[in-house]
Order: structure tokens, then sequence, then C-alpha cells
């Protein structure tokens, strides 16, 4: 049951002090809310909503802390400040008995929120301190029997299904399974998990298990070790009852009635044909060649994966998809993709106050965007502060900035002549061919790429913060094709890959490509394939890597979660020398 009050904390500065400068900064509202009547989830996010956006170099483990009642122990887990909202998202546990996570079952929580005269309290981005401090008490729920619900469930409907990760494993190595949404440790099981050899009398080794990674962003990765060491050859992974592994909402996580669909092949180390590992943890071969015919380029920022990057203040895309022409009135344009035509004109609000255009998908700039507003003050870049906090700061200042933002790529073909300041930002790439124009020395640009157009441009010092929700309107695809690989050649033939990825709110598929492919024909005629053993050519191969992310089902907002590609191994016979 959930115990959730606010008072006064008894912290020096609890007592009610008046501010007499600006309106003070105060703590709105809270949840879970007072008076639930449910316990804490084990996941639950923690959100405290502020009068103000808050600072984000303010929001430390003595301004916001959160730990045991009865024994001070801080939870585990991490901030996220979001404009005019804190959020505390615990850490997701691996041990069967849930003590690892950042909460625990049954036990009370207290949440400190420090304000006036705390030197170290929370702050507004006007640099207001927070009114007083709060004190609040949360008690998470508790582990019974019947066994009830322990973790919120992101996707309560249906569990998604363990995949294959790690196909060929080296004699005395592990199985890796993985999963596109986190797991409940409470459920893993060893023995229901078996495999089979095929070979007539051999009995099926059991397998135990073990979570080596669970989260709501990676999802799962399940260990699965062999009782005894394997054989080298192909092995079948089945269940022999019931397996008790679920998901967060309860729901079955293995199928077993299509065994035979997972198969693993166990070699002796000095029997392994050559492979590549692409973990994409470097950029080197990360290129900046747009695919054609979709929103934009996917992100391979060096961080292990490729995945599809959406500013959450590319925007609701509620204006859906516009072509620019003629004057445009409005100080906030919210598309779903935007487009200004080669031969179009389109004149922004004269008038001295923010504007912004908003794209979710790409935005193309191919011909003449012009703003006559006059110049305007700065507005500095708070380093480490999100987009989203910043553009609150402007809206608030309302002086005559321009921004762009595109979810996908942002091409600039055109030109673009405004008198004011010009932030350019872009979730994909900057693809900036033609000519802009800003107020000087203020024309700034957020996000990777640029162009001969972007010569003088400082970038800003921001951070492209995601969405908390799935805010599309419509699906989004991005893509990108890699530098060679293996950049060393001596491929005699190709025989496959295995691909680790997370489709999570989306879809995410790799395909393979020859080196030398037309740059000027469509996709169609690049001589793309879904297995490396098609390709004629034995040089070295290109990944074809697509992402795409649907829409939140019936329009409600689900958890910002898009796909991901974590791993790729080629395998290869190795030319004779």
């Amino acid at each position: 049951m959930l115990f959730l009050c606010c008072v006064a904390c008894g912290l020096p500065g609890c007592e009610q002090a008046e501010i007499e400068a600006a309106p003070v900064l105060r703590l709105e509202q809270v949840r879970p809310r007072r008076g639930q009547r449910v316990g804490v989830f084990l996941n639950e996010a923690l959100v405290f909503h502020f009068s103000a956006p808050i600072d984000p170099v303010s929001v430390t483990w003595e301004s916001l802390a959160v730990r045991t009642l009865k024994s001070g122990i801080s939870a585990q887990g991490r901030f996220e400040v979001q404009g005019h909202q804190i959020r505390f998202l615990p850490d997701l546990g691996r041990k069967r008995d849930l003590t690892d996570g950042g909460l625990v079952p049954g036990q009370r929580y207290e949440i400190l929120l420090r304000g006036f005269p705390s030197p170290d309290g929370l702050r507004a981005v006007d640099g207001r301190m927070l009114a007083r401090s709060h004190r609040i008490v949360i008690e998470t729920v508790a582990l019974s029997e019947p066994r009830g619900q322990l973790f919120d469930d992101h996707s309560p409907l249906l569990g998604e299904p363990l995949l294959g990760s790690l196909r060929r494993v080296e004699r005395g190595g592990s199985l890796i399974l993985r999963c596109a949404e986190p797991l409940d440790p409470s459920t893993l099981a060893d023995g229901e998990f078996i495999l089979h050899s095929g070979t007539p009398g051999q009995e099926p080794i059991p397998l135990d298990l073990a979570l080596l990674e669970n989260s709501h962003e990676a999802g799962a990765r399940l260990e699965l070790k062999p009782r005894r060491r394997l054989a080298a050859g192909r092995f079948v992974l089945a269940s022999n009852l019931d397996v008790s592994l679920r998901d967060f909402g309860g729901n079955r996580v293995w199928y077993a009635s299509s065994p035979g669909a997972m198969s693993f092949e166990v070699f002796e180390r000095g029997e392994a044909r050559p492979e590549y590992h692409q973990s994409f943890t470097k950029t080197d071969l990360s290129l900046p060649f747009a695919v054609p015919g979709v929103d934009g380029t996917a992100t391979w920022a060096g961080d292990g994966r490729v995945t599809l990057r959406l500013p959450r203040a590319a925007g609701s895309g509620a204006d859906g998809a516009l072509d620019l022409v003629g004057a445009e009135g409005r100080r906030d344009v919210q598309a779903t993709r935007l487009d200004l035509g080669p031969d179009a004109v389109c004149e922004l609000l004269s008038v001295p106050s923010l504007v912004v255009l908003r794209a979710q998908g790409r935005m193309t700039i191919a011909g003449n965007l012009r703003r006559r507003s006059g110049e305007a003050p700065a507005i500095r870049f708070r380093r480490g502060e999100d987009l989203s906090a910043w553009l609150e700061r402007a809206r608030q200042k309302n002086h005559a900035w321009t921004v762009l933002i595109a979810g996908g790529d942002l091409v600039i073909d055109g030109h673009i002549d405004v008198e004011g300041p010009l932030l350019l930002v872009a979730g994909g790439r900057l693809r900036v061919a033609g000519e802009v124009r800003s107020q000087e020395h203020q024309l700034y640009r957020l996000g990777e790429g640029g162009g001969p157009g972007l010569r003088g441009a400082s970038p800003a010092a921001l951070v492209l913060d995601d969405p908390f929700e799935n805010p599309l309107q419509e699906p989004m695809t991005v893509a990108l094709v890699s530098g060679p690989m293996p950049p060393e050649g001596g491929v005699e033939r190709w025989i496959g890959a295995e691909v680790e990825l997370l489709m999570r709110g989306g879809h995410a598929r790799v395909r393979y490509m020859p080196e030398d492919f037309p740059l000027d024909a469509p996709v169609e005629e690049w001589g793309v394939v879904d297995d490396p053993s098609e390709l004629l050519s034995a040089d070295a191969l290109r990944l074809f890597i697509e992402l795409t992310m649907e829409p939140a089902r019936d329009g409600v907002g689900g958890r910002w979660s898009p796909p991901l590609v974590d791993e790729v191994r080629l395998f290869w016979e190795a030319r004779e020398r």
C-alpha cells in the first residue's frame, strides 16, 4: 500500500520563507499522488512538477535525495530533467530476490527536496530557489502470496518474444538470448530450458539462467549456461515444461511451439572461420551518405548502437505535412514533415518574437526562406542544458530568434536569410549545401553534419533530449550505409551474418550490399541483399541499416523506445594466400 505525504521536513529552511524578489519556485505536483491505495511499483518513475523550468545543474543527490527511511541507503537510479519536471528513474534489478534494484519490495523511502535557504537546493533556470524544502514518504509494493504485480509494464497486453543473439558459441561458452523489454528477475528458474543435440540416445542438457542486462532502454540480455561442456555441433533450444519466465506484466516471453527456430552452433576455437565484429563503439565506418526516400540518417554515435534519434523539441506533428509558401504568420509550426519547394518563397513573421519551425521527420528548404524582424540579443547556451529547457527560456524572453528543428535530416539546398539569430537543429544530420545568412556571429548548429552553408556557424552547447512518450503522428524511417567491412579484405566467399538488435517500439533491419554501388541510382539498383552469402562479389561489403519507429497505438503516447542495432558479426571463407 502506498503511503504518501508531503509535510514540513524539519530541515533548515522548511519554515515558510518569503522571497521578496521574483515569484518563488514552487513544487506543484508529485507522482505518485497523495493518498493512492496501491504500492509504488519497483520500476515506477517518481515525478516532480515545478512552477518553472528547472536548472539541471542544481539537481544532485544532495538537492533531491531518495533513500530508505530506516537505514538511509540511497536508491540507485538516475534523474531526468525536462523543463518544469524532474523524474527519478530507479535502476532495474537482475537478481532473483529483487534486492539489487533501485527500489526494493516492501520498503519505505523518504524523498527530500531541498529548497530555501539551503545553498545547494533546487533552482529554476532563472536562478530562483525552491521556496522551501519538502519531505515525501512512499512505500513500495510488497511481496505477497498469491503473487501480486510488482512492476509497471509499458506493454501490458503482450510479452516480447525471446530472440537468439549469439548463434555461434565457442565450446565452454554460454548461449545468449535477447528480449526487447525488461524481464521480471524473480521468474528466472534453472533447468526449464534445455538443449537437444539431435543425436539419438543423447540426453538433453539443462541450462542455468542469469540476467546480464535488464533495462527499459536496452531490454533484457539472458545468459543460458549449459550444465556440462558441449561437444562441437548443432543444438536446438527447447523447454521441457511451461517456462515460468515473464515480463513485468506477467506475460510469457518464450513460446515453445516452434523451438526449432532457435538453433545454435558450437565450435572449437581452432575450427572457427574468420569473423568480423562490428559493435558500433567507433565511428570510423559511419558515413555521411544520404539514403534517398527516408526521413533522415540513423544515429551511429560510437556508443555501441545504431538507433533512431528524435529530439523532444521536434514537436507534436499536430500541423501535419506542410509545404511552406507565401507568408507564414505562426510563431510555432509543428509539422510531421516540412518542405519549401525550389521555386517557393516564404516570409516568416516580422514581429520581433521567437519563431520555431519544427518537423518530426525530414525538413527540406529548397527555396527562399526569409525573415525581416530586426536583430535580437543573444540567449546564451548553458553547457549541458537540454534543448527543450533552452527553448523554454527563449520562449519566455521572446527575442527575435529563428529556430529550425528537424527530427530527421535538415536539408538546405536553397537560401535562408534572417536578420536575427538563427539556430539549426537535426536529430539526423544537417545537410546544408545552400546559403544561410543570419545576424552577424549569431548562426548556431546542433546535431551531426554540416556543409558549405554552415561555414562560420558555432556549435550550440546543448543536449538533444529525447521525448518521454512517443509523439509520432506518422511512421518515421531513418537509414545509413556503412563503410566497407572487413576493411582488410581477403574474402573468398561470404557465409553469413548474425545481428543483435532490439525492435522495441518499431522495426530494425540490417541488409548487405557491395562495396561498389551506383551512387546516383535508386536504392533498388544498389544490389542490397538479406544475407551476405547472396552477394555475387567476394570483396568487402557494406551494411545497409534501416530503422522505423511507429506512431503510438490508438493515438495514445507510449514510452519513447526506438529500435536499435547492437552488433553485427560477419563470417566468410578466407582467400588462400
